[in-house]
């Protein structure tokens, strides 16, 4: 593993400043050669807040927008004392402090003068004594006050770093132009933000050391041609060509050969030709991301069995509101549960979970909020159907469409867990159920309260918001891509009737590329289904 000493090279030639000697470029670059190696090719983790949620995100924007208004108030205070430490100086300008009063003769002319005598005294009481009392008053207080007030929403550089690798990720998965982004357009959305040479060299660098190899190339000429028109304002061309040449090395030493000594070593397949090399690249997330851009078709002949009905769902709470059903997929059965929330009901969820939003954790060993991973970028809060009576209202829904049993207090459902996704947002490839994925003779090593409850037999997932571009859901061993609609809900079972899993269930969450994205899951538990979900003679039921 790569020492902490380290890791903080590294972070230094992710500075966001220039540096100020070459040696100290050249330094971090010996030192990011020397890491190529199988074990610096792992990605770190990283534990950020602010840029993984929208909510956060426009907490963010709304403190910005104080703090502008707030600076603004200071600089016409700074505008008016620099007037007034001007018309201190005019006026000694324009009487004592005029060319012919400069010589020692006319400077004794200046003390035998009574005019002039009152007037320097005048000054350096009354005039002096209103000017300290402006200027001792620096006016930044109600700047340090907001700062102060507000400095847990603040972002870090934990946070920066998150950042550039959400933009990272998102280039990637949906193939994205350097040269469009840099100059703010996304596919067909042409927006007024630019990227500076710096800004470019920043990713450029982080897109090196989380293994994105080839991406960090382009990034690195974006950054060169930003500097050339730049006229080298934010970066100097002769900071970036160090880099960018040390990468191209990096990227041709990757040879055949390297690769099949890797293969050897770790097992692992040449990595498609944007050259990168990061934790968790195999064909399930290479699928994953395709389904992201659309670029998966099912046949007709594997589309033949699809349908959209409507259906009481054997309720007799829904006999004159039945419920849009579009299948996705028979076996394992996915579909989608159109409008089966209204706008008031999840706008009402969404503005109920924004204060309680906490970083997303990934389940290890069955403990839940486990730890902060970076297959995971999210804000999650969670909800009782005993905190409000439109929560227990939901859950009762989701009990009478999926005909399962989601009573919380007895174990049969989870909590409800809302979550909401920010900048290039997602989840990649995972399964659902949490006992299941071990082995038969590791079972019993489950937590108590998890055996009680079972495994997760089906997860309803409600879509609160509409997302601009991205934000799928999507089955890259089944080729389903679910399309997030606001008030539907996304249902599939995870596990066959005897309880086994279904293994191509392996699902991810696309990358939020444009907009926002809030879901509530629902996942549902073997206890309490006994009689809902009967085991058949058909073991691949």
């Amino acid at each position: 593993m790569i020492s902490s000493q380290n890791n903080i090279i590294i972070s230094k030639t992710l500075s966001y400043r220039p540096s100020k000697q070459l040696t100290s470029v050249n330094l971090c670059i010996i030192t990011l050669v020397s890491l190529v190696t199988i074990s610096s090719l792992l990605v770190t983790s990283v534990d950020c807040d602010v840029f993984s949620s929208t909510a956060h995100l426009r907490s963010l924007m709304y403190l910005e927008r104080h703090l502008i208004h707030t600076l603004n108030d200071y600089v016409k205070q700074v505008q008016r004392k620099l007037g007034e430490v001007k018309k201190y100086v005019d006026e000694f300008t324009q009487t004592a402090g005029r060319p012919e009063y400069s010589g020692q003769e006319e400077s004794d002319a200046i003390i035998g003068n009574p005019i002039q005598a009152f007037q320097l005294v005048k000054r350096l009481t009354v005039d002096w004594t209103d000017l300290q009392k402006t200027l001792s008053d620096d006016g930044w207080d109600k700047v340090q006050q907001l700062i102060d007030e507000y400095q847990e929403l603040l972002p870090t550089k934990e946070d920066l770093r998150g950042a550039a690798l959400a933009l990272v990720r998102l280039t990637d998965t949906y193939m994205l132009n350097m040269s469009d982004i840099s100059r703010g357009n996304i596919f067909d959305l042409h927006t007024k933000v630019y990227l500076s040479a710096r800004d470019c060299l920043y990713l450029a660098k982080h897109s090196f050391n989380n293994g994105y190899y080839g991406q960090s190339i382009e990034w690195f000429q974006q950054a060169l041609q930003k500097a050339q028109l730049e006229g080298n304002r934010t970066a100097p061309i002769e900071e970036i060509i160090p880099f960018y040449n040390m990468a191209l090395q990096i990227h041709d030493d990757l040879s055949p050969s390297f690769w099949s000594n890797v293969s050897m070593i770790l097992n692992a397949t040449k990595p498609p030709h944007t050259m990168r090399f990061v934790d968790g690249d195999n064909d399930d997330y290479r699928d994953y991301q395709a389904l992201c851009r659309g670029e998966v078709a099912r046949t007709p002949f594997e589309t033949k069995d699809l349908n959209c009905y409507y259906s009481n769902m054997d309720s007799k709470w829904l006999i004159l509101q039945p419920v849009k059903v579009e299948v996705h997929y028979q076996k394992p059965f996915i579909a989608i549960f159109h409008d089966l929330m209204t706008d008031k009901e999840s706008d009402a969820i969404r503005d109920m979970a924004a204060p309680m939003l906490t970083r997303a954790r990934v389940q290890t060993d069955c403990a839940r909020d486990d730890e902060v991973s970076d297959t995971r970028t999210s804000q999650t809060t969670w909800f009782s159907e005993d905190e409000h009576e439109l929560i227990a209202r939901i859950n009762r829904r989701v009990s009478e469409v999926t005909g399962l049993s989601t009573i919380m207090h007895l174990s049969h459902s989870e909590l409800m867990q809302v979550a909401n996704y920010g900048m290039g947002g997602h989840y990649t490839p995972h399964y659902d159920y949490l006992i299941v994925d071990r082995p038969p003779e590791e079972r019993h090593l489950v937590p108590e309260r998890e055996a009680y409850a079972g495994d997760r037999t089906a997860t309803l997932m409600f879509y609160l918001s509409d997302v601009i571009k991205g934000g799928g859901t999507v089955f890259p061993r089944l080729g389903v891509a679910l399309t997030p609609n606001k008030n539907s809900a996304a249902f599939w079972f995870n596990l066959r009737r005897n309880g086994e899993a279904f293994e191509d269930t392996i699902h991810g969450a696309c990358p939020v590329l444009v907009g926002e994205k809030w879901v509530a899951n629902h996942w549902i538990r073997e206890i309490g289904q006994t009689f809902r979900r009967k085991c058949t003679l058909n073991p691949e039921d």
